[in-house]
């Protein structure tokens, strides 16, 4: 299966290190979700408290947790006082409910006042990227010249420039550039991303594979899943993932797919009990009309509950939101199991 869960909107957050601790990476992650309130997150905490909610909303059944409350928090701290670590953070909770107008705006907002504010730099380049407006998104990591180092900034520029037709030579360049070098998490998995959309199956998990996914984002548990998945490894992705469903809070969307699809596709299952799940999952989405998991329902309906006119429908909604390559990949794959070619 060619299609993961988005292209990673957190892409560039991980992959700087700053030394003022305002100004400390978060990894914005493009996990749709539905907002969750949580009474439990009293409205007396500090920045810095709200901050590492924000940060570990990354993780691993984390990504519902508390968003709806944290929104409504910083929403409220914003019209207080709106400087640039409380702009950055809510335009961060804005984006990951895909409210991109909103988000934008905040963040524009940010960098007028603070033009040298390295996140919310890379949050604009993300949400730009994910629009398609790939020479704006490239700006913001032009920006990054001077406050970040030079893999980091050109990591931001080529992930850019690989939407832009130049993928093979935007991996290129960057293994050259990173060669022997320490790198970040973040930079490895743009290298495992752009080698998994080439195909180049071994050298996508190569870059990822010393990870330990248990301490891993979601999005990059999302991309090794699909690689195996690509290599024809449903059982390791079932072996896997399913040590994640211990967790007191709910499977995210993305990963209860890739256990459906590794279950579907597994010649060993004595159960369907993940493709069942996903199903209760779907339903609850589509009874909300739930536009921010469009990509995951289009691929269910791909791989899992083979519906041609369903998986059309939400390909078409996903593409309203993002328009990377891996949007138009799955468009092109509801568009040609339509016509009864895929």
């Amino acid at each position: 299966m060619r299609g993961y869960y988005k292209k990673m909107l957190f892409v560039f957050c991980a992959a700087l290190y700053v030394s003022n601790a305002d100004a400390e990476p978060i990894i914005p992650e493009d996990n749709d979700i539905i907002a969750t309130s949580n009474s439990s997150i009293s409205a007396d905490l500090t920045i810095e408290q709200l901050s590492t909610l924000v940060l570990n909303s990354q993780y691993i059944g984390q990504t519902e947790l508390y968003q709806g409350v944290l929104k409504n928090r910083l929403a409220a701290l914003y019209k207080q006082q709106s400087t640039a670590q409380i702009g950055y953070l809510y335009a961060r909770v804005l984006q990951k409910e895909h409210q991109f107008t909103h988000a934008i705006e905040v963040a524009s907002t940010v960098i007028k006042k603070h033009p040298h504010h390295v996140n919310t730099h890379l949050l604009l380049a993300n949400m730009l990227m994910t629009q398609g407006k790939f020479e704006q998104a490239k700006r913001h990591c032009v920006s990054l010249i001077g406050a970040a180092s030079v893999i980091s900034a050109t990591t931001c520029v080529l992930d850019i420039q690989s939407q832009q037709g130049q993928l093979q030579q935007s991996y290129q360049s960057l293994l050259n550039i990173t060669q022997n070098k320490e790198i970040s998490l973040t930079t490895k998995q743009v290298l495992s991303e752009m080698a998994f959309r080439l195909n180049k199956l071994n050298e996508a998990l190569e870059h990822i594979n010393n990870i330990d996914l248990s301490k891993a984002p979601v999005s990059l548990i999302v991309l090794w899943a699909d690689i195996q998945l690509s290599q024809n490894n449903p059982e390791q992705v079932l072996n896997t993932l399913s040590q994640f469903s211990n967790l007191k809070s709910q499977l995210e969307d993305a990963v209860l797919l890739r256990l459906a699809i590794a279950e579907k596709r597994s010649t060993h299952k004595v159960s369907d009990q993940w493709q069942t799940r996903m199903q209760q999952r779907v339903n609850l989405r589509e009874q909300r009309q739930d536009t921010f998991h469009a990509n995951d329902l289009a691929n269910y309906y791909i791989h899992v509950q083979v519906d041609k006119a369903k998986a059309q429908y939400w390909a078409n909604i996903n593409w309203q939101q993002a328009k990377m390559s891996i949007d138009q990949h799955l468009l092109h794959q509801a568009n040609a199991m339509a016509r009864d070619t895929l």
